[in-house]
């Protein structure tokens, strides 16, 4: 944990709940911040938030009815909607009612690959199609139609909508889900339909599609619709829990819920579906603050926890937005920034193969309940945490500085029955072996994230964070090629941290469909003639009338929303930033292009547009690719509104030795490549600034352990950061 002096009381606090650990910081207003971790309790979600918030406001010798009403912010990063979709467990029981002759939609599905694993996707003949969210038994179709000009051609049958429902409702559900086709450019009958539900039955949740993903795209779009409300339930109900468990003791101010395409809102009007994958998001929130810092242009984020290796991407643009994200099975029209995910933990569990006769280690976990053996919470499988402390190279006595003591007796007998005496290996090599199969598997996860984008790790730096994200890192990062990793002191906590750096954030999306047909163009330089764009009247008002009435529509949103959260446009810096989603006419996929303004209310603001289309298209896809005599097709628009709220300081510190003997602890024999290696165990907190500590070297933090092998080395630098590179 990170204890900072502090004399100020105005603070904000930010928590991430992981399948192992739950994470706390509290960040104060002149940026210094404390931090405190808690073992998950899955059962009990609220009591882990409360418990690491608690800690850290013990490792700044305060009580928490101290803390808490002084807050101005509490934050909550939490998988638990992503947890109840991949389970399939704890989801409400909803219905759907749709345009009828096309119930058989979200059944048949898309992209049958989707959410399976390498192994799965090797043969795919053999793999099922995903579970429906929504049974066919609970589709209903509606007598109505919107043609894609956003026209009603048949009007809304108010008696098949209440028969529908009433049949739904007969059936027990406990919401209904409403997508027609179109409904994204003209939501009238949606609307009407949410209507009558209300008058119908007053408690029974609806959820429509042109207000949780108003994009085009029937699939995803409707999957958003149904996910948000199929999780809408159980999230709705522990944040509430957790609000009030705060309010009782001294908490004023609304709960604020971290995104998945990043920055947190009120838990009052975060939809459901934004919160999917919103845990790992804070990480990546951290990436891009600590590459800010150092003016680095291109950083990768490593994060491992107790149950998954998650890995995110921040090139010199910023970390891109999924368009259609794959949660579980199934694709959705969220926006979510990219998070690449594999199971692969410190609660992973060795196994031998009765079939092929090796060792494999995961993708299951452990967790927190039972977690790994060496926890003694009840626990007999072998986990990668068992294997680290059986090798000496995590402290049974030191863990989580001491709290926790870990038992390396039945780790070492757990690793000995399950995977040493099946290979025909001593316990040390078998422990070896796991750690060399986890790091190798995600090493391959890292290269392959790297290759299939093109992207050369020569120009990015790895930030290393997580639990195990310091004990492998030097594994899983050899032979990639990075220039250097940096490993944060707080790596355990440093998804919270990167949470509280985020501010607050709201983002809308419509999808206009405009098209710009016969557009001039040079077959030259294969760009749109700008010279002879004479006025706006010739390219088609009806579609500049539709983009600009939605970029009206999503920036009144924001300013509801943003006024909702309790800031005054007038007196706080609000970020407006604005997007469209264009691709040439005739073509299928669409660019994400950032815009300068919004409406395009003259001539030279669609000269502009144009321009910055091309050089973005060029920029992606190459200049012979381009194709200007399929004029351009605005598909969608999308509007950022982002209120800046404290960050954590690392502040610079000079320093000049570089050696490290006055954090040495003392010297234990760490297992090493095969042999016992007596090997200088360091005090994390006690380095110093232009320290330098060469491998085989262990530095122990309260709440994570950092591996130096003996082909590497690590320096402090001005921030405090533990900086690994080659020797």
């Amino acid at each position: 944990m990170i204890n900072v002096t502090n004399d100020k009381n105005r603070c904000s606090i930010f928590t991430d709940t992981g399948g192992t650990f739950s994470d706390a910081i509290i960040v104060h207003e002149d940026g210094t911040f404390t931090s405190g971790k808690s073992f998950t309790t899955p059962a009990n979600l609220e009591e882990c938030f409360i418990r690491a918030i608690e800690n850290a406001c013990n490792n700044e010798q305060k009580n928490l009815g101290d803390v808490l009403p002084k807050a101005e912010a509490v934050g909550y990063g939490t998988t638990h909607g992503t947890n109840i979709i991949v389970s399939g467990t704890g989801g409400a029981k909803i219905g759907l009612l749709t345009t009828i002759g096309h119930e058989d939609r979200t059944v048949i599905g898309r992209l049958r690959a989707a959410g399976l694993s390498k192994e799965e996707g090797m043969h795919i003949v053999n793999a099922d199609k995903a579970q429906p969210i929504v049974p066919r038994s609970r589709i209903k179709g509606i007598i109505e139609r919107v043609d894609c000009k956003g026209e009603v051609i048949i009007p809304l049958q108010e008696d098949s909508v209440r028969r529908a429902v009433t049949e739904l409702y007969q059936q027990g559900v406990a919401g209904i889900a409403v997508g027609f086709l179109w409904s994204f450019l003209n939501p009238v009958h949606e609307i009407s339909v949410k209507n009558i539900i209300n008058e119908m039955y007053p408690d029974l949740p609806v959820a429509i599609s042109s207000e949780v993903a108003p994009v085009v795209r029937e699939y995803p779009r409707f999957m958003s619709t149904m996910l948000d409300l199929h999780i809408g339930t159980a999230l709705s109900k522990l944040f509430l829990r957790i609000k009030n468990d705060l309010a009782t003791k001294g908490y004023k101010r609304p709960l604020l819920i971290m995104q998945a395409a990043g920055g947190v809102a009120r838990s009052e009007i975060v939809r459901p579906a934004a919160t999917l994958h919103s845990g790992p998001v804070g990480g990546l929130a951290g990436v891009e603050f600590l590459k800010e810092l150092y003016n680095y242009d291109n950083a990768i984020g490593s994060d491992i926890g107790g149950t998954s290796f998650d890995i995110c991407i921040s090139p010199k643009e910023g970390s891109p937005l999924l368009r259609e994200p794959i949660v579980g099975r199934f694709q959705i029209a969220t926006p979510m920034k990219e998070i690449v995910t594999i199971g692969a933990g410190g609660g992973s569990i060795a196994w031998y193969d009765e079939v092929t006769k090796i060792l494999k280690v995961g993708p299951k976990s452990a967790g927190s309940d039972p977690g790994p053996v060496c926890y003694d919470t009840g626990g007999t499988l072998p986990t990668v945490t068992d294997a680290d402390v059986v090798l000496n190279r995590v402290d049974p006595d030191y863990f989580l500085g001491g709290t926790k003591k870990l038992n390396r007796d039945k780790a070492w007998q757990a690793i000995k029955e399950h995977v040493a005496e099946p290979l025909g290996m001593d316990v040390p090599e078998a422990a070896e072996a796991i750690c060399k199969i986890i790091d190798g598997t995600m090493q391959a996860t890292l290269h392959s994230t790297i290759a299939i984008r093109g992207l050369d790790p020569e120009k990015f730096v790895c930030v290393a964070y997580g639990g195990a994200g310091p004990v492998h890192c030097a594994g899983y990062t050899s032979g990639l090629g990075f220039n250097k990793v940096i490993i944060p002191p707080f790596a355990s906590v440093f998804s919270a941290f990167g949470a509280s750096t985020a501010g607050v954030i709201h983002r809308y999306e419509a999808s206009p469909l405009a098209q710009f047909k016969d557009l001039a163009y040079d077959n030259v330089n294969l760009k749109f003639n700008l010279d002879e764009l004479t006025s706006l009247e010739d390219l088609g008002m009806e579609s500049l009338t539709r983009i600009n009435n939605m970029w009206k529509r999503l920036i009144a949103m924001s300013n509801d929303d943003i006024a909702a959260e309790g800031f005054d446009k007038d007196q706080n810096k609000i970020i407006l930033n604005y997007e469209m989603m264009a691709r040439y006419g005739g073509q299928l996929w669409e660019l994400r292009i950032p815009l300068n303004k919004a409406e395009i209310s003259s001539l030279e603001d669609f000269k502009e547009m144009l321009v910055t289309f091309e050089d973005k298209y060029r920029e992606t896809y190459g200049e012979n690719a381009m194709f200007p005599a399929g004029g351009i097709e605005i598909v969608s628009i999308a509007l950022e509104a982002r209120v800046p709220l404290w960050k954590p300081k690392l502040e610079k510190k000079a320093g000049s030795d570089t050696s490290p003997a006055a954090a040495l602890k003392i010297e234990r024999d760490v297992y090493f490549d095969g042999k016992w290696v007596k090997t200088p165990i360091y005090e994390m907190s006690k380095l110093d600034t232009g320290n330098i500590v060469p491998g085989p070297a262990i530095v122990e933090g309260r709440d994570t352990t950092l591996v130096i092998p003996s082909d590497r080395q690590v320096a402090i630098d001005e921030y405090g950061m533990l900086v690994m590179t080659d020797k």
